[in-house]
């Protein structure tokens, strides 16, 4: 069957379905619908290689069949995963994916103004955290009638928006907990900024671990970055090492590597002088020698999860939902059992 003679029809002939349960599929209103069915609909489309008429679909439904994606630090080894599965999303429920960056509130006010031209269906944000982020702008959106997911975002009780965030928390405690279970007591920890959800919940993770251990947290054994950077990782492993910790959980991976340097320039060996747990796992850290021990943030499952939530907000406008995603600990090399 050629491409030109593929419809609507020809698709839920050959899944036997109605066409109104195929248009449902490719507009993402599949949440009542049997998961089996949803399968055999999406395999018949890729049999057929039938590919939506998006501009004659739009007439009748006022959509665009597109979902917006503005994210920022695209340039960070950590963030670029999302679009892995926010377009795997998009492309099972029919849609496309547009992208923009945005490194600061500027930009982001310009990608917001951007993808209001390109009339997206629905937009998702992936932001750092930082406490101080304005949102008002974003709600204004939500309130005129296309949804907006956030991802990683510092947002009011109040806000409208859905969201998905990550277990920071959990994660830091699960760090914590691997070091303390390899019998360390001396645990250091290089904070996030203290003006990012994701350091302070992160701290507070660290914090919770040792008092479930009967530890008090030190404050000699603590030092707050003011960003992510390799660099910093590497001017407060110098000051931590004066307090021989056996080991540290450091908030980020870039920052660990920076750790690391700044323990082998001063004799150290990993993990048997000292052990080291960070957090995040970009594709960078399997690769470092030795390879470290981190927490894994699930940054392709929240894309896939952010695209989920705003087509159901479409159909549900009034359906406020928040996803918290798990966090899970990869176990390396980085991490030993303390000696002495």
């Amino acid at each position: 069957m050629s491409d030109r003679r593929v419809t609507i029809r020809s698709v839920a002939d050959a899944a036997g379905v109605s066409m109104s349960t195929v248009s449902n599929v490719l507009s993402g209103r599949y949440g009542q619908m049997a998961p089996e069915t949803r399968e055999r609909v999406l395999a018949a489309i890729a049999r057929l290689n039938y590919e939506p008429n998006h501009v004659a679909r739009s007439l009748v439904t006022r959509r665009t069949a597109t979902i917006g994606l503005i994210m920022s630090e695209v340039t960070n080894s950590l963030y670029p995963p999302v679009t892995v599965g926010a377009e795997e999303a998009c492309r099972e429920a029919g849609y496309g994916l547009l992208l923009a960056n945005a490194e600061d509130a500027a930009s982001e006010q310009r990608a917001v103004a951007l993808m209001r031209a390109k009339q997206v269906d629905a937009l998702v944000v992936f932001a750092v955290s930082l406490l101080d982020a304005e949102s008002e702008e974003l709600h204004a959106i939500q309130a005129a009638g296309t949804p907006v997911v956030a991802i990683n975002r510092a947002l009011p009780v109040a806000s409208p928006l859905s969201a998905v965030w990550f277990d920071h928390r959990g994660g830091g405690r699960q760090a914590t907990r691997h070091l303390i279970e390899l019998g360390h007591r001396r645990i250091a920890h290089i904070a996030g900024p203290a003006n990012r959800l994701t350091g302070i919940q992160r701290r507070q993770g660290y914090e919770e671990a040792l008092r479930e251990a009967g530890l008090a947290p030190d404050p000699a054994f603590i030092a707050v970055a003011d960003d992510y950077s390799f660099a910093s990782g590497e001017l407060l492993m110098a000051r931590l090492w004066e307090e021989r910790p056996t080991a540290v959980f450091v908030a980020g991976d870039a920052m660990a590597l920076g750790a690391i340097r700044t323990l082998s320039r001063l004799g150290a060996r990993i993990p048997d002088d000292c052990s080291l747990a960070a957090f995040g796992n970009p594709d960078f850290v399997r690769y470092a020698t030795p390879a470290i021990t981190t927490v894994d943030l699930p940054v392709s499952a929240a894309g896939r999860a952010a695209v989920e939530l705003a087509l159901r907000r479409m159909e549900r406008p009034e359906e406020k939902e928040v996803r918290m995603l798990e966090t899970s600990l990869l176990i390396r090399e980085t991490t030993a059992r303390v000696t002495g």
